[in-house]
């Protein structure tokens, strides 16, 4: 009898597991879980009462004595370990370990943090996150949208650590608007169904329901640090892609990318308006299909003359009226599609006729960043340079395609599956897009300065006109894209393309501090696996290999006794 006390003592704790085991699976405390549990607590009653000499006995040999050492040793370890842990939860250092820098905070984060840091400007960051039951839904549903919502507030929360673990001056905090239902009204987040985050700057505030990622904090950033709105138009009339066209053709994300960075984005008709605004920072002319009128040609070249910042996205097939004005500011804009054959777009899953663009100029503010990224620009003309420009234009072929393309000039042909080179081609690499820059003298210069010529002599009209060109600020600028689609809803998240239009626009805007790539969403490497599953790893790892280990140890004891 006593022998089989002994034994139901010594097997009482895996029975004990075994119950929790069951319960950490069903997720339910039912009469299987309940009952295994209590049996395995009352094995181990019965052992220590009827067998207490033993135990005792245990107690006093010098094995335990060694025993109670190592366990000794392993705690002040794991306290050690502990230690650590909480040091550095309260003096936080980041560092991306992954091979991808996956998680690494973006140039444009980076930026604009020292950007905080040199202004000395504190950011305060109050997130509200919702714990309420909606009594409509079942226990189960509840559950699980206050776990989901648990993991986006952990991811956030997270992200602002890295935030403030770069910046001091960002500061955080997380709130319950059922605990704090006054804080709420105050910031009147009840108009926001879910969660919302609002991002403070001394007088200026600016409220974002469910954010979650890098690029909408640093947005968010931008926002409230920039205090002048700056207007961008986007030319209407000759159907071209609308700004606020959420369909497939449309450039509603494109608008959607300008108008986060703080910039507000208004359709322009140039023959109601009378000719480009004077609070224009930038004019997108996405895609025209229909040829522009002689008067608004002339108004777009006013615009420009005056130091204006025009954006043009041709499309192939079409004649818009803006190609001999383009030839005067030194680009030429080709009627001709490009043909590319590369194995890279076809790895890629591309046609012929949707170049893969990798060869970018390595100094211009715009394309400096994207060396490692591809954009593809669907049916695309040649955009290169006049063999004479003028000189006081510094133009810049911004990218090409491959050597194994070619500008198709007879355009029935791309009917046929295999269109060929043919010597009245243009052969590749074929540029698809130009930057212009031409200095304008200032209209009111602040300062009058004091030249001297060669020899100390004063210098003519012309050579102090000349110095003061090349001191000014004031210029006119233009971006012409042979492909207007890139931009396009169904293409702007699509490699670079995203990063190329929006570095264009802030190029112009004069904003260069925003020309980087923008945050990344990371990989997704997720396993999915349904909970029953996941439970059922979890036992063997934290249940069933430590009982493995116990029952070894056990059995190592035994033998070593005997």
């Amino acid at each position: 009898m006593r022998q089989k006390i002994r034994i139901f003592g010594y097997t009482s704790p895996l029975i004990i597991i075994l119950g929790l085991g069951v319960y950490y699976i069903n997720g339910l405390w039912d009469l299987l879980s309940v009952g295994i549990s209590v049996l395995g607590i009352i094995g181990a009653a019965v052992y220590l009462v009827l067998c207490f000499d033993e135990v005792r006995q245990l107690f006093s040999l010098r094995s335990f004595r060694s025993g109670t050492n190592a366990m000794l040793i392993v705690c002040l370890v794991l306290g050690l370990v502990a230690l650590v842990n909480i040091i550095g939860f309260r003096h936080f250092a980041w560092k991306d370990i992954t091979v991808a820098k996956k998680f690494e905070l973006s140039p444009l984060t980076m930026t604009i943090l020292d950007q905080i840091s040199e202004l000395k400007r504190d950011i305060y960051i109050t997130a509200f996150f919702w714990r309420e039951i909606d009594r409509n839904l079942s226990v189960e549903q509840n559950s699980r949208l206050i776990r989901q919502n648990q993991m986006r507030e952990a991811r956030l929360r997270d992200l602002l650590a890295v935030y403030s673990g770069v910046n001091p001056h960002i500061n955080y905090r997380f709130i319950d608007p059922n605990r704090e239902p006054m804080l709420a009204r105050q910031y009147n987040t009840q108009r926001y169904y879910n969660n919302v985050a609002i991002v403070e700057c001394g007088e200026r505030m600016e409220m974002v329901p469910d954010v979650s990622t890098e690029e909408q904090v640093t947005n968010t950033l931008i926002k409230v640090l920039s205090g002048e709105i700056k207007r961008v138009y986007f030319l209407e009339g000759h159907q071209e892609r609308g700004a606020d066209d959420g369909s497939g053709e449309g450039c509603l994300m494109a608008a959607t990318g300008i108008r986060d960075q703080s910039y507000d984005v208004v359709g322009l008709n140039l023959l109601e308006a009378g000719g480009v605004p004077a609070d224009c920072r930038a004019l997108v002319i996405p895609g025209p299909r229909k040829e522009l009128l002689p008067d608004e040609v002339r108004l777009i070249d006013d615009y420009l003359e005056d130091g204006g910042r025009v954006l043009v996205c041709l499309d192939p097939e079409y004649n818009t009226g803006l190609e001999e004005w383009l030839l005067g500011w030194g680009v030429q804009a080709g009627d001709n599609m490009v043909i590319d054959n590369s194995t890279a777009g076809v790895r890629q899953g591309a046609g012929p006729e949707e170049p893969l663009l990798y060869s970018y100029d390595e100094e211009h503010p715009i394309t400096a960043r994207l060396m490692k990224a591809f954009t593809s620009m669907p049916t695309v003309r040649s955009v290169g340079l006049v063999e004479e420009p003028r000189e006081e234009l510094e133009l810049t072929v911004l990218a090409r395609t491959s050597e194994n393309s070619w500008g198709e000039t007879k355009l029935s042909s791309l009917a046929v599956k295999n269109p060929t080179f043919d010597p009245e081609d243009l052969s590749g690499p074929v540029p698809v897009a130009v930057a212009m820059l031409k200095k304008l003298l200032e209209k009111k210069p602040g300062i009058q300065e004091v030249y001297s010529g060669p020899g100390g002599r004063a210098p003519s009209q012309e050579e102090l006109q000349k110095m003061r060109l090349e001191q000014s600020q004031r210029r006119a600028e233009l971006v012409v894209f042979g492909d207007s689609r890139f931009a396009s809803n169904d293409y702007f998240r699509y490699g670079g393309n995203r990063d190329l239009f929006l570095n264009a626009v802030n190029w112009l805007i004069g904003d260069e501090r925003l020309i980087t790539i923008r945050p990344k969403d990371p990989e997704d490497q997720t396993v999915y696996i349904t909970r029953r599953q996941s439970k059922r790893m979890a036992l063997v790892l934290q249940y069933l290999l430590t009982s493995v280990v116990l029952l070894f140890g056990a059995w190592v004891w035994i033998m070593r006794r005997r």
